[in-house]
C-alpha cells in the first residue's frame, strides 16, 4: 500500500512541475523584463478601381520646413518618411472622424512593449491588443457615407483668383473651328453630345484590349474593371441622329442656338451640392465669352487672395464655410439614409469622386502657384474634335482607320514659363463595403435583414459595426500610375495639339493642315496626376509624353475599329492578346507597364495641406458634431439641432 501512494505522490508533483514550467514557455508575457510582439496579419491594400487586393509598399513623404509645397525626401528602399511641419490651422485636418466613431486606441502594428509588471501587464496587454482591433472596426463604419465630405463644388472653383473657367454654354454663340467645342464645360449636355461614336479616354483602355482577362492580369488590373471591349465597341458603333448636320455649320447651329446649361444627370448629393454653391452672375463679369470670368463681386465672397502671404498654405483662403445645418440638410437629401445605405460601393466611389474632383484639382493649383503665383489652372472641355478630317500633316494619323478620339482633361496647367501640362485627378475613395455586416446578412432573407436593420435603427453608434454597411479604407499612395489610366493621359496629351487658348491666330494652326502647325508640333510634352485621399494625404505625379507608345496607340485603335467595329464583329475574349512575348501586340503591353512604373514623383501633399471646407466656428457641439471634433466622414450621427 505505501509503494502505490509513494508513486502517486512522485507523480502528482511530476505534473505540477511540468505543467507550471509548460506554462510559463508558453506565455512568455510572464517572464519579467522580456520584451513582448504582437503581429498583426499582414494587411492587403486596395485599389479604388475594385475591391480586389495587391500588395504594395506604403508612400510617406517628409515636409521639410519652409514655405510653399513641401520637400520629398527618399529613403532606402523607395519608402519615404513622413511627419508635417505645417499647422493645420485654417488648413487642413488630423482627425477625421467624430468622437461617436473616435477612439483612442492606436491601430495593430508590429509594437514593442518593455513591460516589467508580470501578470498584470500580460492581461493588460493582451486585452489591449484585442480591444484595438475592435474598436478600430467601430470608428470606421456607418451607413450613411458622405460623398461630398469637406468638398469645395466646381462653381466655387471657378471663382478662384488663379483659375480660368470656362463661359457658361449659352455665352458661346459660334464655333470658329472644331476644336472650339473644349469651351463646352464638362457638365453641359453639350459635352455628352459630343461623345456619341467617339473613342474618349473613358473607353481607350476597353478598345486597346488592357481590359481583357489575360492582359488585365499581366498589367496588374484588378478583376471589377476587366469589362472586357463590348463598351468600346458599343460606342464607336453609335451614330448622330440622321437628321443632324455634322459639319462645322451643323455642330454650330446644334450646340450653339439651343438652350445653353447642364444637363449632365447628377445623384442626390452632387445635385445638392451643386444648387447649394451655384454662383450668381452680376453685371461685373467679363464680356469676353472666351475669357469669361465670375463678377467681382463674387470672386470676393467666396475667396481671399494671399500668394503673398508665406505664412499661409494655398494660394487663396477660402471663405464659405460649413455648418450643421448644412450637413443636416445634406442628410436629409439623402433619404434620412434609406437611399445611401442601400447604394452599392461603386455607386459610392463614383459619386466620390464627381464631387471631389474640384478639391482635388485646387490640391494641384496650391502647389503649382505657391511655386510660381504667375501659374493659371484653366478649365477645359473635350479635346481632339479637330482629328475628326484626318486632314493634317502627321502621317500617323492615318493609323487610326477613321476612329474618332476625344480627351477631357481635368483642367490645363499653364506654367508662368510658357509650359502646358495636362491636369488629371483621381480620388480614392475611403468608403468601402463593410464585409462583417455583408457576411452577416447572408445569412438572412431580404425581409429578415429589413427587420433586423429596423431592431437596430435605435442603438447608438458603437453598439456594433454588424449593423453598418460601409467601412473605411486607409488608402495607402503608390508612386505609381495604374496601367488602365495611361491611355487616358497620353490621349490628352495628344488631343491638347498645338494650341491652348485657341485665339484667332492659333485657332486656324491647332491639329490643321498647315505649315505653322507642323513646325510648331504638340505642345503639351508631360501630365499631371493627383491622386488624392480622405486620410493619407495626395500624391503628385508626372508622366512625360512618349510619342513612340502613342503612335502605337492609334495602331491599336486603329486595329480594333478595322476588325471588329467596321465589320460589326463583336470582340472575342482576350482579342489582341498573344502568349508571344516577341509579337508587336506584347511588346505594346510591356513598354505600357514599364511606363506606369517609372513615373515622376512631384511631391507628396500631406493632409494638412490639403484645401477643404472647416466647420464654421460656434457650430461645435450642434446635432452630432461634438465640440473638439473634426466633420465625420459619416452622416449616421449628425440629428436636427433643437437648440
Amino acid at each position: 500500500m505505501v509503494q502505490p501512494i509513494l508513486f502517486l505522490t512522485l507523480l502528482h508533483l511530476i505534473m505540477t512541475i511540468v505543467s507550471a514550467s509548460t506554462a510559463y514557455a508558453l506565455v512568455p508575457s510572464q517572464v519579467r523584463g522580456l520584451p513582448q510582439y504582437h503581429r498583426s496579419k499582414q494587411k492587403k491594400t486596395t485599389t479604388n478601381e475594385g475591391n480586389d487586393t495587391t500588395r504594395s509598399t506604403p508612400l510617406r513623404a517628409t515636409v521639410e520646413g519652409g514655405d510653399g509645397p513641401p520637400a520629398v525626401r527618399p529613403t532606402a528602399g523607395g519608402v519615404i518618411e513622413s511627419s508635417s511641419s505645417v499647422a493645420a490651422s485654417a488648413a487642413g485636418d488630423d482627425v477625421v472622424y467624430s468622437s461617436a466613431m473616435a477612439s483612442t486606441a492606436t491601430p495593430i502594428s508590429i509594437t514593442k512593449n518593455k513591460s516589467t509588471n508580470g501578470k498584470k501587464n500580460k492581461k493588460k496587454n493582451s486585452s489591449s491588443t484585442k480591444n484595438t482591433h475592435r474598436s478600430t472596426q467601430q470608428c470606421k463604419t456607418g451607413n450613411i457615407p458622405d460623398v461630398a465630405w469637406r468638398s469645395i463644388s466646381m462653381n466655387h472653383l471657378r471663382a478662384h483668383p488663379n483659375f480660368q473657367p470656362l463661359p457658361p454654354p449659352s455665352y458661346i454663340t459660334n464655333l470658329p473651328s472644331r476644336e472650339h467645342v473644349r469651351y463646352f464645360r464638362q457638365d453641359s449636355w453639350q459635352w455628352d453630345y459630343l461623345h456619341t461614336g467617339r473613342c474618349t479616354t473613358s473607353q481607350a483602355s476597353s478598345a486597346l484590349g488592357f481590359l481583357e482577362a489575360k492582359c488585365a492580369s499581366y498589367l496588374g488590373i484588378p478583376t471589377s474593371l476587366q469589362r472586357g471591349g463590348f463598351g468600346a465597341f458599343d460606342r464607336l458603333r453609335q451614330c448622330y441622329n440622321t437628321a443632324d448636320d455634322q459639319s462645322l455649320g451643323g455642330w454650330e447651329r446644334t450646340l450653339c442656338s439651343s438652350n445653353g446649361g447642364q444637363r449632365r444627370s447628377m445623384s442626390t448629393t452632387a445635385a445638392a451640392a451643386a444648387t447649394a454653391t451655384r454662383i450668381d452672375d452680376d453685371d461685373d463679369h467679363d464680356d469676353d465669352s472666351w475669357s469669361w470670368k465670375p463678377g467681382t463681386k463674387e470672386i470676393e465672397r467666396l475667396w481671399k487672395p494671399q500668394l503673398h502671404n508665406k505664412s499661409y498654405p494655398f494660394a487663396a483662403m477660402y471663405r464659405p464655410t460649413l455648418t450643421h445645418k448644412d450637413l443636416y440638410r445634406r442628410k436629409v437629401h439623402l433619404g434620412g439614409g434609406e437611399a445611401a445605405a442601400s447604394a452599392a460601393p461603386m455607386r459610392t466611389r463614383m459619386e466620390w469622386g464627381n464631387v471631389q474632383e474640384a478639391t482635388s484639382i485646387l490640391t494641384a493649383l496650391n502647389y503649382f502657384c505657391k511655386i510660381d503665383n504667375t501659374t493659371i489652372i484653366r478649365e477645359v472641355g473635350m479635346c481632339g474634335a479637330s482629328f475628326d478630317d484626318n486632314a493634317t500633316n502627321d502621317e500617323t494619323i492615318k493609323l487610326l482607320q477613321g476612329v474618332k478620339i476625344g480627351a477631357s482633361p481635368d483642367a490645363f496647367i499653364c506654367h508662368g514659363n510658357g509650359s502646358i501640362e495636362v491636369l488629371e485627378v483621381k480620388n480614392h475613395c475611403p468608403f468601402v463595403w463593410n464585409r462583417v455586416h455583408n457576411n452577416n446578412s447572408n445569412r438572412y432573407n431580404k425581409h429578415q435583414r429589413m427587420e433586423i436593420e429596423r431592431q437596430r435603427g435605435n442603438r447608438s453608434h458603437n453598439d456594433t459595426n454588424e449593423s453598418h454597411r460601409f467601412s473605411i479604407r486607409d488608402f495607402e499612395l503608390e508612386q505609381k500610375i495604374p496601367p488602365a489610366y495611361l491611355p487616358q493621359l497620353m490621349m490628352e496629351m495628344l488631343c491638347v495639339g498645338t494650341s491652348v487658348t485657341l485665339n484667332d491666330k492659333e485657332s486656324t494652326t491647332t491639329n490643321n493642315s498647315t505649315t505653322t502647325a507642323a513646325v510648331a508640333g504638340p505642345i503639351c510634352k508631360s501630365a499631371i496626376m493627383v491622386r488624392q485621399t480622405a486620410t493619407k494625404g495626395a500624391i503628385i505625379l508626372r508622366l512625360p509624353r512618349d510619342d513612340d507608345w502613342i503612335n502605337e496607340m492609334k495602331y491599336w485603335l486603329g486595329m480594333f475599329q478595322a476588325n471588329y467595329v467596321s465589320t460589326n464583329t463583336i470582340p472575342n475574349d482576350n482579342f489582341f492578346w498573344s502568349d508571344d512575348p516577341d509579337s508587336r501586340y506584347r511588346k505594346f503591353v510591356t513598354r505600357t507597364k514599364e511606363i506606369s512604373e517609372s513615373v515622376e514623383l512631384v511631391a507628396y501633399i500631406d493632409q494638412s495641406q490639403i484645401q477643404r471646407m472647416l466647420l464654421r466656428k460656434g457650430e461645435e457641439g450642434r446635432g452630432g458634431v461634438k465640440e473638439g471634433d473634426e466633420i465625420p466622414l459619416f452622416l449616421d450621427s449628425i440629428i436636427a439641432d433643437v437648440s
